[in-house]
């Protein structure tokens, strides 16, 4: 999960084909005619959500106007974004429906994650994220071993060369609510307050006191994309979870977690309330 990851690459050449684009004078809907394909398939390509085969490479490469040298580095990178990743051992455990949110963490540069029941799977501890996966009956003792994997191999981003900022901000409850025995339960606050004091993630919590909030329980991630691209929202679900990408909607989730962070204990507050939490179980 390196810098050389395709998904970034096709982030990258999403960029550089909606600047092609925009330099020739075209809109989406003339790429679209050009290919003979919906806007929305566009739009997709443009935001590095799919690839794009060679042909219709060629084809909007010539719409565009883009030659010589120009040319060749984007047709470079399109074979890089091409690329298939290894295989893993878990790969086949994680859903095509999640795939999409797994490389956009990925590759994102900035973390604000709102959990109001449990602690985010990027500062899970192996045998919390065991407890909470194993709670979803209908995954296999199998299947919740590969993605308890998945979980632990996505962590290394915080330790890499360039990770991304995280910030959580989780209501109280969730400190003493338990993901399996009091030992666990105890492993893991140690390990959150573990990663807040070595400066791999802000760790911000929400009194009980404070009642309800403007995050009103729902939990929902804010996703800064390397480079200039708009932030997007991932509002989790039972199943999944929607991307919220309208700059309107996304603005709403934005002001939603300004308001709760200006309620949340800063974060030296917040981890000493983790460690006496901890002490107490």
């Amino acid at each position: 999960m390196g810098d050389t990851s395709p998904t970034l690459y096709k982030l990258e050449l999403g960029d550089a084909l909606r600047r092609f684009r925009d330099r020739a004078g075209l809109d989406r809907a003339d790429a679209a005619a050009t290919l003979r394909c919906s806007v929305a398939k566009i739009r997709t390509i443009e935001i590095g959500a799919v690839g794009i085969r060679p042909a219709e490479l060629k084809e909007l490469l010539d719409r565009y106007g883009v030659a010589g040298d120009e040319r060749a580095d984007v047709e470079h990178l399109a074979e890089l974004a091409r690329q298939r990743k290894p295989r893993t051992p878990w790969g086949s455990a994680i859903p095509d429906r999640l795939r999409r949110f797994f490389a956009t963490e990925e590759t994102a540069v900035g973390i604000q994650v709102y959990q109001p029941w449990l602690l985010h799977g990027l500062v899970q501890t192996e045998r919390y994220a065991h407890a909470v996966l194993s709670t979803n009956s209908s995954l296999s003792t199998q299947d919740v071993d590969r993605l308890v994997q998945a979980r632990m191999a996505r962590q290394a981003r915080l330790t890499s060369e360039h990770p991304p900022t995280l910030q959580l901000v989780i209501d109280q409850d969730v400190l003493h609510r338990r993901a399996g025995d009091v030992e666990i339960q105890r492993e893991q606050l140690e390990h959150l307050s573990k990663i807040g004091r070595s400066g791999l993630a802000e760790v911000r919590v929400i009194p009980s006191t404070i009642g309800l909030h403007a995050g009103s329980g729902v939990p929902f991630l804010v996703l800064t994309p390397a480079g200039n691209r708009e932030r997007v929202v991932y509002v989790e679900t039972y199943t999944d979870g929607l991307f919220v990408d309208e700059p309107e909607r996304v603005e709403r989730h934005e002001i939603a977690m300004r308001e709760m962070l200006r309620l949340a204990l800063a974060h030296d507050e917040s981890l000493s309330l983790v460690d006496t939490v901890g002490r107490q179980l």
